[in-house]
């Protein structure tokens, strides 16, 4: 990672395009490194020569003098190249090509582009950009403000990467006006040759970035990006906004696992995999970088309250408790200490409401015994600002408890600051005091929730996954003498044999071209059986009539071999399958698809004819863990009905999520398989009973 300190901890710098013009981006980058102190030289280029803010300028690159380390490129994108060979032979180690019309502009752009790429693999010398802002890093023996933008830098320990330069300027301007202060900042537009997911990894080696935001657009590099952040999110939060859709989930599919794929699924399960926190909501991401920022992350989800007015506590135990948090009581020796302390009045509840008439002592007391509770991981203290209430003295309670405990504390301020000074210096204290304070009840629980949600991502215990006993060689030898159709789709005999070679279980069943070879195949199997007709063109069997459950004896089987045989007379090649009744307690899918540059992804959910309907699914990454499995479990909505709800059994869950495994490994395992389906899973709560009764499976061969 020593490259990247010659990008956030330059010994000196060289802005070559600078401008002494006033609204120029070489003009603003210069008065930025000065203003905020940079502690290296600056050194404006410009063929031109002369001053700019009191600093020489240099005709050349090559004439700039002592120890550069990075340098700003702003000239004509035609003229990047050149500059850079010149940079190259000065020895400078990084250059932040600030210039647009690359790759972002179209095919012309995209080769000047991989022109200066080449240039920088050449040379050994590392680009950041094109088409970008830049970085900071408030480190005081830095102080590097090397950007165009005007927000404010304020030392903390936010570090932010952003691909888009606008939103990246929201979130900085968020920052600044709300005084929560950053450590390290990047913009890094077309990323052509300094990633994201290294600069996510260098600042995840900085131990004064408490919280890293992510913004995304794209994913240059699936893979990169899980090795790389994967280690930072286990320990530190990386909060993620990802803007736009993946062009994965906008093709055309036609398995249920697929179609079941919305546009995003992509980034989630990679975000998951890595362990990094997704928003949908910039603000509520900013908040929760806020409260990482300067609190420890929570031991558990127990959440105490204190507040002098009762509603607003109310509102943030209903948030929590739906949110899956848990308000306990407080303990008896905090009810004892509090007894002793509180009017009379005070409800010794959690929360505990004191009545607007609390003096900041009382505060005192109360978050002393909650901070001090075993059953309390994290803390809420709410608080009006009556006239009548001396509400520094809140403050000062609120910071000495801060001060003297090491437990989350986030406070909601219920009142307008600007009605009196005494109540602005109230909330400016809390705040400087690292405590962020919430206008909205809402807020403070949302921000706890997050906080509980990458605790349980650092701390699960990521169990392998079992071996497993499968003949991947049968497998592939099936693979490759199979005849799929047109759209890749195997015909169902073979998918039952690759399903078989892993071990999945399949439900009995025998194959019929006439009428006269599937009375020999019910001989045989017994009724009750299903009959099923099978086609190439046939996906969608039960849309078009293909299927016929429950068939008690022969006269009935023979009648519904009839009904099919007409209403399938246009189909070719039709052949008729059966298979015996099961009795299944529910009915699950279970699938997979491959996206390009990510790899499988698996599917689980509620299965049979309503999985398009009710769409009560749930995606993970392969390769899957046993704790991936039983979060995939628990992850549906209707993961009551698989333990079992009012008199109902459950199923065998092993079961399930022994098969889970074995697609994942199938997948894993056999690149050219595009799409797999098992739907329905006849999930059985006997042992052995559950069973695959249908499957699709699509090849995409290697051209």
């Amino acid at each position: 990672m020593a490259q990247l300190d010659a990008l956030f901890r330059p010994r000196g710098i060289a802005v070559v395009g600078a401008s002494a013009r006033p609204l120029t981006i070489g003009n603003r980058i210069i008065r930025n490194l000065l203003r905020y102190g940079f502690s290296g030289p600056v050194h404006p280029v410009n063929p031109r020569g002369g001053e700019i803010a009191g600093l020489p300028v240099f005709r050349s690159i090559l004439d700039v003098p002592g120890d550069i380390d990075l340098a700003h490129v702003i000239v004509r994108a035609d003229l990047v190249a050149s500059t850079l060979e010149d940079c190259a032979a000065r020895g400078i180690k990084v250059v932040i090509v600030n210039s647009s019309g690359f790759k972002e502009i179209g095919p012309r752009g995209a080769e000047m582009e991989q022109r200066i790429v080449e240039i920088a693999r050449r040379t050994g010398m590392r680009l950041f950009g094109p088409n970008c802002q830049g970085v900071m890093n408030s480190d005081p023996r830095v102080n590097l403000y090397s950007n165009f933008t005007f927000a404010k830098m304020t030392p903390g320990h936010v570090s932010v990467v952003a691909q888009g330069g606008g939103v990246a300027e929201v979130i900085n301007n968020y920052f600044g006006m709300n005084g929560i202060g950053q450590r390290m900042y990047a913009s890094n537009g077309n990323a052509c040759d300094i990633s994201i997911p290294e600069i996510i990894e260098y600042y995840g080696e900085d131990d004064e970035t408490h919280v890293i935001v992510l913004h995304l657009e794209s994913f240059a590099d699936p893979g990169e990006f899980l090795a790389r952040v994967a280690p930072v999110a286990a320990r530190k939060p990386v909060l993620a906004l990802k803007s736009g859709t993946t062009p994965e989930g906008a093709r055309a599919v036609s398995s249920h696992t697929g179609g079941l794929m919305e546009q995003d699924t992509t980034t989630d399960v990679l975000l998951d995999k890595c362990g990094v926190l997704r928003f949908s909501s910039l603000s509520e991401l900013c908040q929760v970088a806020r409260a990482f920022a300067t609190q420890p992350v929570p031991a558990g989800n127990g959440v105490g309250m204190v507040t002098n007015a009762g509603s607003p506590a109310i509102i943030v135990t209903d948030e929590l408790v739906k949110a899956g948090m848990k308000v306990p009581p407080l303990s008896r020796e905090s009810r004892d200490f509090l007894q002793e302390k509180l009017q009379s009045m005070a409800s010794l509840a959690n929360p505990i409401d004191m009545m607007a008439t609390a003096s900041g002592q009382e505060f005192g007391w109360s978050l002393e015994a909650l901070l001090g509770d075993p059953c309390m991981d994290a803390v809420v203290v709410c608080f009006m600002t009556p006239f009548f209430v001396d509400t520094l003295a809140i403050a000062r309670a609120i910071e000495e408890q801060a001060r003297n405990s090491n437990k989350t504390l986030l406070a909601v301020a219920m009142t307008n600051p600007d009605e009196k000074p005494e109540w602005r210096e109230t909330i400016d204290r809390v705040n400087a005091a690292g405590v962020p304070v919430f206008y909205f009840p809402e807020s403070a629980a949302q921000v706890l929730f997050h906080m509980d949600r990458f605790r349980r991502l650092r701390d699960r215990r990521n169990e392998p996954a079992p071996r497993l006993d499968v003949d991947a060689q049968g497998a592939r030898g099936i693979i490759a003498s199979s005849h799929p159709g047109p759209d890749g789709f195997l015909p169902p005999a073979e998918v039952a044999d690759i399903l078989r070679s892993y071990g999945i279980p399949m439900v009995s069943e025998s194959r019929a071209s006439d009428w006269n070879g599937l009375q020999r195949a019910a001989l045989e199997i017994g009724f009750p059986v299903v009959l099923k007709a099978e086609a190439a063109d046939l996906l969608h069997k039960t849309d078009a009539g293909g299927v016929a459950l429950g068939i008690a004896d022969m006269d009935q089987l023979k009648e519904a071999h009839q009904d099919m045989a007409r209403r399938l007379r246009g189909v070719e090649g039709v052949r008729w399958l059966l298979q015996p009744s099961l009795e299944a307690t529910l009915e699950i899918i279970v699938g997979a698809s491959r996206s390009p540059g990510v790899g499988p992804i698996v599917m689980f959910g509620l299965g049979g004819i309503h999985v398009e309907v009710l769409k009560d699914v749930v995606f993970k990454l392969a390769p899957l863990s046993a704790t991936d499995t039983r979060e995939m479990l628990d992850g549906v909505k209707a993961r009551a009905l698989l333990h079992g709800v009012r008199g109902k059994p459950g199923v065998d869950l092993a079961a399930l999520r022994d098969i889970i495994h074995r697609v994942s490994l199938l997948m894993e395992e056999n690149p050219s398989i595009q799409e797999l389906d098992l739907n329905p899973v006849m999930a059985s709560n006997k042992p052995g009973g559950t069973k695959v009764v249908d499957a699709r499976l699509r090849l995409v061969r290697e051209k």
